[in-house]
């Protein structure tokens, strides 16, 4: 078997084993968040989107890259190399 096979093959392994586990916090911090109320509760939604936010971006980033590639592709406005 190849490097890279073994490298995919692994981290497919692994990706299918942990994929069902919950992600945990700290029980303290979960609790004092989940029970604050006003202000408190807006930090954790604060949390919420901005986790959210930072998870998006790379697909976004990544995306925007291959469309602009695929549309100069089909324009012909490659540079020469």
């Amino acid at each position: 078997m190849r490097p890279l096979k073994r490298v995919v093959a692994a981290t497919t392994l692994l990706l299918a084993l942990t994929h069902g586990l919950p992600a945990t916090a700290c029980p303290n911090c979960k609790e004092a968040l989940a029970s604050q109320t006003g202000e408190g509760a807006k930090l954790k939604d604060g949390y919420y989107y901005s986790i959210l936010f930072m998870m998006a971006m790379p697909f976004a980033l990544l995306g925007t890259g291959a469309f602009c590639v695929v549309r100069a592709v089909k324009k012909g406005t490659l540079p020469e190399m």
